[in-house]
Formats: C-alpha cells, structure tokens, sequence
C-alpha cells in the first residue's frame, strides 16, 4: 500500500453545537417540540484544521439573489477561506431558503475506503465528519441540508424529501471568496454556438469578483484566499440524472460567486434549463478543496464525495495508452488503421482509437470485426468513433443518432460487443441540460452490460462519475492538442502556460483527455520543446491516455521519425503507465512551473512543464521515493527544443536532482528501485 493509500487508526468526530439560547436545535425536535433556534453549528474536519459554520438566521433579504437566512462560512487555521455565503433553494412546490425551521440534526463520522481503476492513486481513503440539518416550512417537501468536512476540503447538498414530481427553479448556493483573492477562470462556452458546453475555454488569471464576458465561469476555479497561504478549488460532484450541470454565474456580487443554470440555447435549443424530477432527490455536492497547492493537486474529494461502482466485476475494464490517427492524418481506411494497430502492439499500448467517419468505409461492417480480430490477437484493441447527436448538435460527423433513442443505443452497442470492439469515443453534446446529463447516464448504464469502455469527447467536465462507472475511461473538457492543428485557426491555445494551469485545475478534478505528446505541432504552433510534450504525458492524468502523433510506418514523420534519432523516448512512452497507484504534487505554481511524481507499483514517474518564456533550473526534492536506492534516468532537451538528451544518477530519497530547463520546456525521470529492476509494472 502506497502512503498516500494509508489512514489514521481512529477518525475523531468533531462537530460543535454553538447554543443560540437556551435549548438548541440540535436536541431534534422530539425533545423542543417546536425549535426555531438559528445555531450556529460547527462542523471540523477530523485534523481539525478546516471548520464549517451553518447559521439559520431570524431575517431574511428579499428574493433569491443574495439568498435568505441560511449561509455558511468556512475557515482553516483560522483564516477565512469562505466568507459568509447564501444558501437555499427554490422550487415550484416551495422556496427553500427563507421561512426555515430546524427541527433536527444528525451527525456521523465518514470512514471508507475504495479502489480506482483511473485517477491519481488506486486506493482511496475518505475520512470526514458529516452534519445535516433537518428543515421545514409551510410546504409538503421537507428539505435536509448535508455538510460534510473532510481534511482536503468541505461539501454541501441539498436532500429534498417527499413524493410526486417537483421542478427546480434556482439554486441560491453561493461562494463569498475573501476580497482581492488570486484566481485561475475559465469562461463557461458561449451558447447557442458550436462546441457550447465543452468546458474548451482557456483559463485566465483574475482578481475575486471578476465578471465573465460569456454566460458564465464554469468549473473548476481556482482561488488563493488574500492574505494567506491556502488554496481553494470550486467544482461539483456526484451528479445524477434528476439535475443538471451548473457553473458559476457570470456577474458575481461582490465577491460572491452564485450557482447558476445552464442556458436556453444550450444544446442547438434542446432541453429544459429548469430540472424536473420525482421525489425525493439531491443535488450534486457543492464542492470547495482545500489546502496548499499539493493538497488541492493531490485531491480525490471529487471522487470521494460521488457514490461507489455500479459495475460489481469490472475485470473486462482495460484503461490504457491509445494510437490515434485522426490529429495528424484523419480516419483514413483499413489499410491507415492497421498500421496504427501494428504500432500500438509495437510499442505495448493497449488501444487504437478509430475516428469519425468508419462506418463510411466499404463494408464496414465486415472490415470493422476483422480488424478487431486482428488488432485483438496482438494484444490491442479497438475504439470507435460516435456522434452523440440527437436534435442537440447540429454536427453531422457519423456515425450519428445512435446514441439518444434508448432501444437504438442498446442494439449498436450490443452490435459492438458481439464485433470485440473495446469501447467507445461519444462526441458533441454541446448542453449541461438535464436530457444530456440523462445521455451520459444512459449511455454508461448500456455500456456497462455490453462491456464496452467509454470515452466522452466535445462534453462535460467530471463530475466524480468514474468512480460509480469505472468503465469511464476519460472526458474531454480541455482545450487540447486538437487546437494545435485542426482548430489552429482559433487562438489560445493550448499555450505552454495552459498546460501548467491544467495540472492545478481541470485535471484536478478528473481523467483529461488532452491528447498529448505532438512533438513537430506542440513546436511550431504552441512553442513547446520536444521535452515539454513528451512531459505531458506523466504531467497529465487519463484513463485512456491518446498519444496523438503520427504512427504509420513513414519513416522520416511523426513518432518513427523522433524515435529513430532518440531511442530513449520510444522506450520511455513504451514503459509509461496511464494509470497510477500514487501521485505526489513535488513543487510549482500556476504562474510558472508545475513537477508532478506519479508510482505504478515501486516504479515512479517525474513530468515536469516550464509555462514562461525563460528558463529555470530546479533542484527536484525526491522524498516520495521509499527507503531504497534508484536508478534514475533524466530526459531533458539538452538545450535544443527539437532535441533530447539522457542523464543517470543512482539516488537515494534523501537526494535531489538538478534539472535545468528551456523557456516552455520540460523533462521526465523515470525511477526503477535497485532491488527490484525487474519488477512488474502492472498491478496485481
């Protein structure tokens, strides 16, 4: 078991009742009858170190806008990190956020433990001390507010109680982040426009309170609070098919960043903005992860706070690298796909991922089984291509309008599974509505009983779903190396600085299919060196990790050509895993410079990524490793951005390695122990 996998013995429960008057809410409502005392009420997290308050005040301001009575606060150390903050809830069978009485609470500790398939560390411990506050009004609907703190960070939802159907109207939930707070935003995408709710926006460095140009900031934001050393990550988790996806409206009050809705014209104008759903139901989890910037790095509240496997025996789930044709030479034919499939098996990567447009070849649904055939008895499989389309994009890449009609998405994919074909890439969804939160569940749902992984592409951002679907490979949600090239006619990005801000933001919160490793696009359309891409691909983290370079048997273009001057990279991407049992934050800032370390078993991984136009030099701490000697092995650029060069030092965990880098450069170390060189990288 890795260290980051371990766990206190005992889990102290501390939750605080701060007594209004002289009998307290907390007693419940057998014991008061009739309480209508405000608390407050305290919840810490088992260190001690983060505390939650919760007040329910006697006087509440008009509508919705700043909320009502209900708020919240949060500290760490002392120090605010979340300043008072509305909460509450507005439906069409009541309006949850003014009018309250509490009627009682409940309390207990959360002690579990699980294991990933994808993500930063196979096994997971979630340690936190939960509260809920039990609330009524003049309304057949109860609601239950649940607050839960964690050591990483704290969470909120809202449980609605009753029976029959309820549409939700708006959602007070907001964020009061301290004044002149540094921040990373990235715009929610514009709707009613093509590739609207792709989460492709760049990220820009803003002052707490910054209005958005567009119809929103989507998640994740990323905060350093004003006056202290603590970081704060927004996001949500655990969403279901009785909401949507939300984001962060667009003009903040103040510093108060507010939930808000998707829009109208979201998905070409499909859908209803408002949910609609049968009682009871909650929300998602209203997230904010705390901690310095390694703790916000190394977090897994997203997939803690999201409920567990649905899939009792994922044993046929195969994350894994994927050779991609489509970035650099489009789908092509049978003829392009098998070659890709003889590099794949080459190089030991797991997949192939066939593009948009196979079932337009002749015969694709002989050669299509056949290939699969063929690429499975090398070890390799096959991915294909489908628009998610449906009336809610109005891209016509094919295969379309197989994946909405529920009875037809079923008999396609169990067309697939009798072909062997591996899994699926789902693509432009375009909306955070409620029908396409639906779509995704769906899809995941009919994926899991015909055993086919999936990737969700042009979609939304994670939301803590593979860990209740570990067949879920990776989502999109990034303004990739696609924009390198096919969308080079759209500017920023992704520009050396993105791919520093991604390791502290998007891929924080979930599998990122960026689609790395460009070397000849990464340098003449971002200004990468040849070591910064290769870096990407330990810097970033996907279950389904697409190396995107040319791989047909052209000797002199894409990967042949960079692996016959540099063996040491071919045998590099040959070894690197795409999932991990650990990952340890080493050192950077957004501003600058990001040193990511990541264990497969024994063996570790170091990406580092220089996002300024100038070098730096870096002595690299190597306390994650355990207490044995290293062989250590450096690729860096050498001082040529087209080049690579190799350093190796036998090294202790009490050592450090000095690394200098090129402006938007990088570099990676891969680590074998001495006394297990030959031990297995795959896990058991």
């Amino acid at each position: 078991m890795t260290a980051a996998a371990s766990r206190p013995r005992a889990l102290p429960f501390r939750i605080s009742l701060l007594v209004a008057g002289p009998l307290s809410c907390a007693l419940g409502s057998a014991a008061l009858g009739n309480p209508t005392e405000a608390g407050p009420w305290n919840v810490h997290s088992p260190d001690g170190r983060l505390e939650l308050t919760v007040t329910l005040g006697e006087r509440a301001e008009p509508g919705c806008l700043l909320g009502g009575c209900l708020s919240y606060r949060v500290r760490r150390d002392g120090a605010p990190i979340l300043l008072e903050s509305p909460l509450g809830i507005r439906t069409d069978r009541g309006a949850f956020h003014q009018g309250l009485h509490c009627v009682g609470t409940r309390q207990r500790p959360i002690d579990e433990t699980y294991t990933m398939l994808t993500g930063k560390r196979s096994n997971r411990w979630a340690g936190a001390n939960e509260l809920t506050l039990e609330l009524e009004k003049a309304s057949d609907v109860r609601l239950e507010l649940v607050f839960r703190a964690y050591d990483d960070g704290v969470a909120l939802r809202y449980r609605l109680l009753g029976s029959g159907p309820v549409t939700l109207r708006e959602e007070c939930t907001g964020f009061a982040v301290p004044h002149l707070s540094f921040g990373l935003m990235a715009p929610y995408d514009l709707t009613g426009v093509a590739f609207g709710g792709t989460y492709e926006q760049p990220f820009h460095r803003v002052i707490s309170g910054t209005p958005a140009l567009s119809s929103g900031w989507a998640f994740p934001a990323l905060f350093q609070t004003a006056g202290s050393p603590h970081w704060m990550l927004l996001t949500e988790a655990d969403l279901d098919s009785s909401y949507c996806g939300t984001r962060l409206h667009q003009a903040p009050v103040g510093s108060l960043y507010r939930i808000r809705y998707p829009g109208r014209r979201e998905g070409n104008g499909v859908g209803q903005v408002k949910p609609r759903a049968e009682l009871p139901l909650e929300t998602p989890w209203r997230v904010a992860i705390i901690g310095d910037l390694g703790q916000v790095v190394e977090s897994t509240l997203v997939d803690d706070l999201s409920r567990p496997s649905r899939v009792e025996t994922p044993d046929w789930v195969r994350p894994g690298r994927v050779a991609w044709s489509w970035f650099t030479q489009g789908t092509g034919g049978e003829s392009l796909q098998r070659e890709y499939v003889d590099f794949a098996a080459e190089m030991g990567w797991e997949h192939v991922l066939i593009d948009e447009g196979w079932n337009r070849w002749h015969d694709a649904e002989t050669v299509i089984p056949a290939l699969a055939r063929d690429a499975a008895a090398q070890g390799v499989g096959l991915i294909l291509w489908y628009n998610s389309g449906g009336d809610h994009t109005f891209n016509q890449g094919t295969p379309r309008d197989r994946m909405v009609d529920p009875e037809v998405r079923r008999q396609e994919m169990e067309k697939l599974q009798g072909w062997g074909i591996a899994g699926i890439k789902v693509d432009f969804f375009w909306s955070d509505k409620q029908d396409r939160i639906q779509q995704y569940l769906g899809i995941l749902e009919d994926a899991a009983d015909h055993q086919l992984m999936v990737n969700f592409h042009g979609a939304t951002l994670p939301r803590g779903w593979q860990r209740t679907y570990p067949h879920l490979m990776t989502h999109e949600a990034v303004r990739g190396t696609e924009y390198l090239e096919i969308f080079e006619e759209i500017p920023f990005g992704p520009r050396p600085r993105d791919n520093v801000f991604f390791c502290f933001t998007r891929n924080v919160v979930g599998s990122m299919d960026y689609t790395p490793v460009a070397f000849e696009s990464g340098l003449e359309n971002a200004g990468t060196t040849f070591a910064h891409q290769l870096a990407l691909s330990v810097t970033f983290e996907s279950g389904w990790q697409h190396f995107s370079d040319r791989a047909d048997r052209a000797p002199d273009r894409g990967y042949r050509a960079v692996f016959s001057d540099f063996p040491m990279v071919r045998n590099f991407l040959s070894a690197v895993p795409a999932t991990w049992d650990d990952t340890h934050f080493v050192e950077g800032h957004p501003a600058t410079h990001v040193v990511l370390a990541r264990a497969r078993g024994r063996r570790w991984y170091v990406g580092g990524l220089n996002g300024r136009p100038r070098g730096r030099t870096l002595s690299v701490d190597l306390s994650f490793l355990d207490d044995h000697l290293y062989d250590a092995m450096v690729i860096h650029s050498g001082g040529d951005s087209r080049g690579f060069s190799v350093n190796r030092h036998r090294v202790h965990r009490s050592d450090s390695l000095e690394v200098e880098m090129l402006p938007r450069d990088g570099f990676v170390i891969a680590f074998v122990p001495r006394d297990a060189s030959h031990a297995p990288e795959a896990r058991d």
